[in-house]
């Protein structure tokens, strides 16, 4: 392996984001400051909102940022793991300090070929854009203008533990697992857990006590009751077919990868595909859409690209726009590779191998903290935007018409009458510079009006789709009806 190259001089770097939240943003922010420490380079961190229920233990910086050394004229760096659409909710809560006389970068993620307007709005507020994947850069690069969008390796965490004691910890009866894990609030038709049922049925048609299982992991089912019982429903014949909705501690989540003997990803699209890379980090045998995101890490020579064919979103997405495309992907090649992974050949353990080498050369931390920070010493030569000035320029031109105000209330010696023509070009300048000071604030004004009208018609096209999404899940529900046992469900089962 080549050395290491030096460490560059860096500015001030401070990240915030979601940083004590279990969201997958909240997760990249944690592992670009891990990437970056482990190289050297201090990051000054900051939390923000989004407190849930898989909330994760983060300390973030308490001291003040250090002041800068005198020689260093480089404005500061803010890194933000935030989307384009939570820029201005994070500027006008507690990150304006994190926004004024600093290069701003935002590291966005996207599952679409193409941007929402208002993510689209989240230039306004920064010098720089990253993106995890080719995939995410190409659908930002369409509307950046000449804003910088740089793509680098997303770092991954090797998961913690070993294969016997995930087995210990979760036996299923010592048979092979095919692992599966999503967030019903990432959207289930994008992360499409019933096409990975439907590839096992055909794999697998006859279940058999020793046989392989399809595992099935989620959470917040609870907040879209109607497609988690419906998808249940359907399999409810298959007892190979296991579904589990739970939050893991990380310990646990981490093992439970580690018992997997395999894991798959049928979605339609993806903006990275996280749990993958992990998998694929303690070379376990990876079957996934060859569509989206995932294949900035996945390779046909070390994974099991499944082929697919575009067809529209739809209703019933989420805040996915239903004119947009995303992959179907192909139920019998899906089938073939389940078969083929279950064979455990040599062939099959190989490729898994393979993988697990090119996670480890391309996406381990340190690999990763001295891409990054290449990237931050690049940022560290250019200069911040000029309109994120304007309310610097604006506060300096009433402060100085303040302060000749107040000099002219004091009375003059005669001799202050020959100053008069200059104090008169002062005048006049001070005036032009309220003059566009005050039309700016009449545009800031306007632009806020813009902002508040463009989020309001947000939240009602939102809540036009959760109601389509609702109209949707009622009419296959009562299309079910007929079919129903009398007996309601089962509790939930919970993981051994």
């Amino acid at each position: 392996m080549s050395p290491a190259p030096p460490l560059p001089d860096l500015p001030e770097i401070s990240l915030a984001g979601f940083l004590q939240s279990g969201l997958g943003l909240g997760e990249t922010g944690r592992l670009i400051v891990h990437s970056l420490e482990s190289v050297g380079i201090t990051v000054h961190t900051h939390a923000w909102g989004k407190s849930d229920i898989a909330s994760v233990p983060f300390a973030t910086s308490t001291a003040p940022a250090p002041a800068p050394a005198p020689t260093d004229s480089r404005p500061p760096i803010s890194l933000f793991s935030l989307n384009g659409e939570h820029l201005a909710s994070f500027m006008g809560s507690d990150g304006k300090n994190l926004f004024a006389d600093r290069y701003v970068i935002s590291i966005w993620f996207w599952e679409l070929p193409e941007l929402t307007k208002e993510s689209r709005a989240g230039f306004h507020f920064v010098d720089e854009v990253w993106a995890a994947t080719p995939f995410i850069h190409d659908a930002l690069i369409k509307h950046s203008g000449d804003l910088p969008v740089r793509t680098f390796n997303h770092p991954v965490r090797t998961p913690s533990g070993d294969a016997a004691t995930a087995r210990a910890r979760f036996p299923f009866d010592n048979r092979f697992v095919f692992l599966f894990t999503f967030d019903y609030q990432s959207c289930a038709k994008r992360k499409n857990p019933a096409a990975l049922c439907e590839a096992f049925a055909q794999a697998f048609p006859h279940p058999l006590p020793t046989g392989p299982l399809c595992v099935v992991k989620s959470i917040n089912a609870s907040l879209h009751h109607v497609a988690d019982t419906l998808l249940r429903r359907k399999w409810a014949h298959r007892p190979d077919i296991v579904f589990y909705d739970e939050f893991l501690s990380p310990a646990d989540r981490d093992l439970l990868t580690w018992r997997a003997d395999a894991c798959v990803s049928l979605h339609r699209s993806e903006g990275l595909g996280l749990t993958l890379m992990e998998a694929m980090a303690i070379g376990k045998p990876c079957i996934a859409t060859a569509y989206s995101g995932n294949l900035a890490f996945m390779r046909p020579e070390h994974t099991w690209l499944i082929p697919y064919s575009l067809v529209k979103v739809g209703p019933g997405s989420l805040h996915y726009p239903a004119e947009q495309v995303w992959a179907d992907p192909d139920i019998p090649a899906a089938a073939a590779a389940l078969r083929e992974v279950f064979t455990q050949s040599p062939e099959v353990l190989a490729r898994a191998a393979a993988g697990a080498h090119h996670i480890q050369q391309h996406h381990s931390p340190e690999v990763c903290g001295h891409q990054l920070a290449a990237l931050l010493a690049q940022a560290a030569t250019r200069q911040p935007r000029p309109h994120k000035t304007t309310r610097t320029a604006r506060a300096d031109a009433y402060d100085g018409l303040a302060r000749l105000r107040e000099s002219a209330k004091q009375p003059d010696p005669p001799t202050s009458w020959l100053r008069l023509p200059s104090a008169l070009k002062n005048l006049a300048r001070i005036s032009q510079h309220r003059a566009r000071a005050e039309r700016q604030v009449m545009s800031d004004i306007l632009a806020a009006m813009q902002q508040q009208e463009e989020r309001h018609r947000v939240r009602q096209e939102s809540l036009q789709r959760r109601l389509d999404r609702l109209s949707q899940e009622l009419s296959q529900t009562l299309a079910l009806l007929p079919a129903l046992p009398p007996a309601p469900l089962d509790p939930k089962p919970h993981l051994p």
